[in-house]
């Protein structure tokens, strides 16, 4: 399995919590980043910013901001 770092931000830009996921390996870049990873948004209301954990492991994550999740 793949660590992946998780940082959430409130809106204010002031930092909440630290959190750690896990991927399969199996996974290409994209699909981690962009189908994968979104699931795990455990606080909707809040940016959540992913990054590579250094593990080694593919794939490499590229830091990448989430915006918050719209409620409707």
């Amino acid at each position: 399995m793949k660590t992946v770092n998780v940082i959430y931000f409130k809106a204010s830009g002031k930092y909440y919590t630290t959190d750690t996921l896990e991927i399969s390996e199996e996974l290409d870049g994209y699909d981690a980043l962009f189908e994968e990873i979104p699931k795990h948004h455990r606080i909707p209301e809040m940016y959540m910013l992913v990054q590579d954990s250094g593990d080694g492991k593919e794939p490499y994550i590229v830091p990448h901001l989430f915006h918050p999740k719209v409620r409707q």
